[in-house]
């Protein structure tokens, strides 16, 4: 069996993980379009901020792809052809394969406002653009950072740290707005606005002047020597489009993470696959998801059809010192909120007929993994002990009874 996966980074890790677990002598390719290996991709805001204590940010091991007899070529495919299973190459190689992987990720939108294309315009989601950046920073006093999403709020943060002064503008009424409600938000923005960060929201950037002027739609303007575009995310879904796959936001598949081509399966952030809180299939562009699903769909691909049991959205950062963790579907309007709040702590949990749908904890680790847990295996509560937990004041001591029983009957059952 020959396995190709384009794409180079986590999920492809997975995927020959999960290839190498059913089959140890089948030919595996991997095509690095970014020709820069397997990296984490979290961890660049870390290099921006200290390089030379984070120059190290590979996912695997330098030996990881040689040890699994993985051969990697450095190249971008330009053009899948399903009828003769081949991958076209734009060194003007043709690759064939039985079974394939799409592991192509994501890549940043760059809003059409008029400036954004001078070269002192960024994006920051590549080790490439953190190295750039960095070597930008010297000359620089002052950045606006465009975009107050886990990726704008890391590189705000990154160059803070490195002595600039930042400015932050998000268009929506309030910082993180996927991970956080309004009144979680509130706590963060007060946090980093005392460390010293200019935060505006509710305002969009109209103009990017050549004299180093960043207009706001209501006139404001602000200096920047460097400008940092974090408004978020496209899945590179081109190469599946031009193949006739299916595609609505990602690469749709099914329960056994297959496009519409059987011979053709999808991971990471180019593809949908199942959000076990809403029932729904959706894009989760998280790097635990994106190895996990490689994984499934390596195995699948080497013969095994185990199908995918899906994931929850889930996140944690750490932000000048405050650690902000979220999961399930914090901002879904059914439900029950119930907060709690002590100095610079805060804890929301959102509950439906006993079942944990949805949390976000600040300054709170102990609890996260216990609540994360909760909501993805669908552990039920007694009547009122979710309420109970947050008015007994939210700990490991407090969190409902049912949920350490289905704990403790996994464990015994050798089940995580």
């Amino acid at each position: 069996m020959k396995y190709v996966i384009i794409g180079g980074c986590i999920a492809a890790c997975g995927a020959v993980e999960g290839i190498r677990s059913k089959d140890a002598q089948g030919q595996i390719i991997i095509i690095d379009g970014e020709k820069r290996g397997a990296y984490t991709r979290p961890l660049i805001s870390y290099f921006l901020s200290e390089p030379s204590k984070y120059s190290d940010v590979d996912y695997r091991s330098p030996d990881f792809f040689k040890d699994r007899a993985v051969e990697t070529i450095k190249a971008r495919v330009e053009l899948i052809d399903r009828p003769g299973q081949l991958l076209n190459l734009d060194n003007g190689e043709q690759i064939e394969y039985d079974r394939l992987l799409i592991a192509t990720g994501a890549s940043p939108i760059m809003p059409p406002i008029p400036g954004a294309d001078q070269d002192w315009v960024k994006s920051f989601y590549t080790i490439g653009d953190a190295e750039t950046i960095d070597r930008d920073i010297e000359a620089a006093r002052e950045v606006v950072v465009i975009g107050s999403g886990l990726i704008g709020m890391k590189a705000a943060e990154a160059l803070f740290k490195r002595g600039l002064k930042v400015h932050l503008v998000e268009k929506e009424s309030h910082i993180l707005p996927r991970q956080l409600t309004p009144g979680a938000a509130v706590s963060v923005h007060r946090h980093l606005a005392r460390q010293g960060l200019d935060i505006i929201t509710g305002e969009e950037v109209a103009v990017i002047h050549p004299d180093h002027q960043i207009e706001l739609k209501n006139g404001q303007k602000l200096s920047a020597d460097l400008v940092i575009m974090a408004v978020g995310t496209r899945p590179n879904v081109e190469l599946a489009v031009a193949a006739g796959l299916e595609v609505r936001q990602g690469v749709v598949l099914d329960d056994y993470l297959r496009t519409s081509d059987h011979k053709i399966y999808a991971a990471g952030d180019a593809a949908e696959t199942l959000n076990v809180i809403s029932g729904k299939q959706e894009v989760m562009a998280l790097l635990p998801h994106a190895h996990r699903e490689g994984y499934q769909a390596g195995r699948n691909m080497a013969g095994m059809d185990e199908l995918d049991q899906g994931s929850i959205p889930m996140n944690s950062v750490k932000l000048l010192g405050w650690n902000i963790c979220s999961a399930g579907v914090t901002g879904a309007r059914d439900g029950e909120l119930l907060s709690w709040y002590s100095k610079e702590q805060l804890l929301e949990i959102k509950v439906r007929e006993n079942y944990l749908i949805g949390y976000i904890a600040i300054n709170m680790p102990e609890v996260a993994g216990p609540l994360t847990n909760a909501i993805s295996k669908k552990i039920p509560a007694a009547a009122g002990e979710w309420q109970e937990f947050v008015e007994r004041g939210p700990s490991l001591a407090t969190i409902p009874s049912a949920y350490w029983q289905v704990l403790r009957r996994l464990e015994a059952n050798g089940s995580n």
